[in-house]
């Protein structure tokens, strides 16, 4: 069963310091209390005349002793709350990850890029002092006036009890003003969240928004989300303000109480003048527990904002089907693909994407699938790679049924070329080194030039190690694909997706890939997605897919003489081609 992740539940990674950072700070203040005992004791010993040197000096050793520790306690608690933010927020980017991962495709196309990427940056930086201050002070604040109370109760125990029954009042004016705090920071956490994603959407869209005039509106759009964010800030403020000095009201009165009492007291001849000056220093540290915790509302309550958007995700049940324990397998010979009877839709209530699916691509052929935009082609590979999971029927790879088999155990044995591959900051090395790590550099130009790019990549001044930049704006479309195909016959595996491989590509290149293809496809299960018919019609076998459902299927040659919906779409394209000079492109 899988667990739900609490808003508590992250303490259980740094109890060890957590425990450190409370114990330490109960030190502290038995180590204040012990100084505020030796300086009454010096006052009351000047008052009555009978302080010597020699009990003078041994006063300051102990109060020097206390303050050294002290001052190491402090240093502790410091090092205690560095090591409880550090290790949590490794271990929530870690999870929120990990998670991601798990839930594939489903959660990336609900939520936002820019909301993750807040949630994962700035939400789990607000969740560094709820667990790292916040947290460990409500059992310092609960557990301070204990010590103080049993303190106190030795020399007046009606002072004592009358103290501790006045904390009380703290935490009941925190939850008077929680409900508006914690509401009015889930808008503010919200609105922020949105802002960022609409910003970042912005910048990513910012080509496109130029060359349809439309940046000026973006900007008033984006001031007008500024304002409205700091709005909800201003009002984040004044209610996070509002609750201290609540706070602050209550521990200023309770302060003053224990003076009263101690001036009562002392007037009725109920205690001497040492325990009277114990308690107008000692009443102070009765409340300021809960006035630190009060100090850190502000961003505790930030923070369980935040964790609302990170529970959100670790929650989220993913929506391939989840597997208790994976299959060992072991692939053999026979890599054959085979879909039966597959359905597929995106959402449980929608329309079915994939309609009863029969298909197999068989081991050292080349499988096409050919059909219009939207049609399902690309919705087949992502089966294939368990990036979705069908509604029903079956998918087998060799003698294994997919749904048993571990989605990155699968991944292992597949290389996926797509026409939006992605390249990832750094160089052209780091970047074919992702398909195989321990490759030499004779293996990395080998696949360069299968990918028709070593000239290109010799040509550059560092070579292989040639930076890219984010999204590899600095090289063209079509070298950002030959690229992904050189990594792609890298890592060499048996079964090989081609969705649009040559889409970027010029005449020539795409010939010589087109060979290395073919050639390699001799021992490999390859399925190939591609708008080009120059380029399908040299499979082994075509699939023509049309509104989800595989409406012919046969060889180039027996499609064209079944003269069905294949021939109409090929003669279609042929007077296009004649008409424009240009390519035989398959309609999508």
């Amino acid at each position: 069963m899988r667990m739900k992740h609490g808003l508590f539940s992250f303490g259980k990674l740094s109890a060890r310091w957590m425990w450190t950072k409370i114990l330490s700070d109960l030190g502290t203040l038995i180590t204040t209390v012990a100084i505020i005992d030796r300086v009454t004791y010096l006052i009351m010993v000047a008052i009555s005349e009978s302080l010597t040197q020699e009990l003078f000096f041994d006063t300051m050793i102990i109060m020097a002793f206390a303050l050294a520790t002290r001052f190491f306690l402090l240093w502790t608690s410091s090092k205690a709350v560095a090591n409880i933010s550090s290790k949590i927020k490794i271990e929530i980017r870690d999870q929120i990850y990990s998670k991601i991962l798990e839930l594939e495709l489903g959660y990336r196309d609900d939520k936002r890029t820019g909301g993750i990427v807040t949630t994962i940056v700035e939400g789990v930086e607000s969740l560094e002092v709820f667990y790292g201050r916040f947290f460990p002070q409500i059992f310092i604040s609960i557990l301070s006036p204990m010590i103080l109370f049993f303190y106190i109760a030795q020399f007046s125990y009606s002072i004592a009890l009358i103290l501790i029954l006045t904390i009380p009042l703290i935490p009941i004016s925190i939850g008077i003003v929680q409900v508006w705090v914690r509401r009015t920071a889930r808008m503010h956490w919200s609105t922020y969240e949105d802002l960022n994603a609409y910003y970042l959407d912005s910048l990513q869209g910012l080509t496109t928004l130029k060359l349809f005039g439309q940046t000026g509106n973006r900007i008033e759009e984006i001031s007008r989300r500024s304002w409205d964010f700091r709005d909800k800030t201003m009002r984040l403020l004044y209610a996070n303000l509002s609750s201290i000095l609540v706070m602050d009201l209550v521990a200023m009165l309770g302060t003053a109480l224990g003076i009263m009492l101690a001036i009562s007291h002392l007037h009725a001849g109920l205690i001497g003048l040492q325990v009277a000056l114990l308690v107008l220093f000692v009443s102070y540290e009765f409340f300021r527990p809960f006035r630190q915790l009060g100090s850190y509302f502000h961003f505790a309550v930030n923070g369980m904002s935040a964790f609302n958007s990170i529970s959100e995700i670790l929650n989220q049940k993913p929506r391939r089907n989840e597997l208790g324990e994976c299959k060992d397998f072991e692939f053999g010979p026979n890599l054959d693909i085979e879909f039966k009877n597959v359905e597929f839709s995106y959402e449980d209530d929608a329309v079915f994407a994939l309609r009863g699916i029969n298909l197999k691509a068989k081991t050292g052929q080349i499988t096409a699938i050919v059909g219009k935009s939207g049609s399902g082609k690309t919705t087949i590979a992502d089966l294939i790679t368990r990036l979705h999971d069908p509604k029903s029927g079956q998918i087998w790879i060799g003698s294994f049924d997919l749904q048993t088999l571990c989605p990155k155990d699968i991944r292992r044995e597949i290389s996926v070329i797509s026409q939006r591959s992605y390249l990832f900051h750094g160089s052209i090395r780091e970047n074919l080194l992702i398909a195989k790590p321990d490759a030499t550099d004779d293996e990395l130009y080998w696949a360069c030039e299968q990918a028709g790019i070593v000239d290109f990549v010799k040509s550059l001044p560092e070579g292989l190690d040639s930076s890219l930049v984010e999204k590899a704006k600095n090289i063209s479309s079509g070298q950002i694909q030959r690229v992904a195909i050189a990594r792609a016959l890298l890592k060499n595996t048996r079964i090989l997706i081609l969705d649009e491989p040559t889409s970027n590509v010029d005449a020539d290149n795409e010939e010589k890939i087109m060979r290395t293809l073919e050639s390699i496809a001799e021992h490999k299960t390859t399925i190939l997605i591609s708008h080009r018919l120059s380029t399908v019609r040299r499979a082994d076998m075509i699939a023509l897919i049309d509104k989800g459902i595989i409406v012919e299927q046969g060889t180039h040659d027996e499609l064209m003489k079944k003269e069905g919906a294949y021939a109409e779409l090929f003669r279609d394209h042929t007077v296009v081609e004649r008409a424009s000079g240009a390519r035989l492109v398959v309609a999508g």
